[in-house]
């Protein structure tokens, strides 16, 4: 038996099955060594592609930060601006209100006959008070107007500089 076995594995038909039986030997050994090359392969590429996800939010973050950080300065820069526009608003009252008395005493004088002039009489007096009105009515719509005008000013620069540090 071993002897027929022998001869009708001799020739061609012995190479085959010796190549059949390496085959089955070798094959499983060359799929197993294939798959830790590809999966060695694939673990550098999930590795690499994990090291771009973290440098890419790194990155957003950082810009983030630099945007917030720029947003908070140019808040600061605004409030900044705004408490020296209301200062100025301030004194330029304080002026005003000392330009006002001045003109209230000249109306008081205006209107005392003993120190107004024969030149003068009512109808200077009359003339006065209107200008006093008008002084007060100019006045306050002016500082109404300014103060309007100054925080347009400083919000719409305040925009600006927000708008011009975006990348």
């Amino acid at each position: 038996m071993i002897a027929a076995a022998l001869k009708a594995l001799s020739g061609w038909k012995g190479y085959a099955a010796a190549a059949l039986a390496g085959a089955l030997i070798a094959g499983p050994a060359v799929w197993t060594a294939q798959g830790w090359h590809y999966d060695a392969k694939i673990s550098g590429m999930e590795r690499d592609q994990a090291q771009q996800i973290a440098d890419a939010q790194a990155l957003a973050r950082a810009t983030e930060q630099r945007r917030w950080a720029v947003r908070e300065e140019i808040i600061n820069d605004a409030k900044t601006q705004t408490a020296a526009a209301l200062a100025d608003a301030d004194r330029a009252r304080a002026a005003s209100e000392r330009l006002r008395q001045q003109v209230a005493r000249l109306s008081a004088a205006a209107r005392n006959p003993a120190s107004a002039g024969e030149s003068q009489g009512q109808s200077g007096a009359d003339t006065l008070d209107l200008l006093v009105r008008l002084l007060s009515g100019l006045d306050e719509a002016g500082r109404d107007v300014s103060g309007f005008a100054d925080q347009l000013r400083i919000a719409g620069l305040a925009c600006e500089r927000g708008y011009d540090s975006l990348p």
